[in-house]
């Protein structure tokens, strides 16, 4: 079975499987299938729930005269936290059944999102160095671990994607 985007992704990956298998054997990836489980069935377990909390949110507002505004505020960001979390939802859901049914295809929608956002959070990163200062150095602290951890855990769930992919996929 082809990968979607095979035409795309078989140039990138294939002349890199030999590297990438050595990066994936480091003592580190040993238990990533059981991690992705783990890391996978968590993030359904809290996307659901925030899309059980977001779906019944209704706007308190204190004065009449405001009502208007932020009725209109509110009700996009809540469509634009139900629409995110909808998508979280969606993408571990993929990660999960792709773990269970070793299909490689389902892990693309999460590695994708997730490298999407690594790769916006590291140019965060870099725009708050440029104006480096005493307060951005307190924010770097803070943005520095949450980058790493995503990062290990894409590392991860590519290492599991490499295992699940055969060749005659690209």
């Amino acid at each position: 079975m082809k990968l979607p985007f095979s035409r795309i992704l078989s140039p990138v990956l294939k002349p890199h499987l030999g590297s990438t298998r050595a990066f994936c054997q480091h003592p580190s990836f040993a238990i990533s299938i059981p991690y992705i489980y783990f890391y996978g069935t968590l993030g359904l377990i809290i996307n659901a729930n925030h899309l059980r909390k977001h779906v019944g949110e209704i706007p308190t507002p204190e004065s009449c005269t405001e009502i208007i505004d932020i009725d209109r505020n509110f009700m996009l960001i809540h469509d634009l936290k139900i629409i995110g979390t909808s998508m979280g939802l969606v993408q571990y859901a993929c990660l999960v059944v792709g773990c269970l049914t070793e299909n490689p295809a389902l892990f693309l929608p999460h590695l994708i999102g997730q490298l999407l956002i690594v790769l916006i959070k590291i140019l965060n990163l870099f725009l708050l160095l440029a104006r480096l200062n005493v307060k951005s150095l307190s924010k770097l602290r803070h943005k520095v671990a949450p980058i790493l951890m995503m990062t290990f855990n894409w590392c991860q769930e590519f290492c599991v994607f490499h295992q699940f992919l055969c060749v005659c996929d690209l």
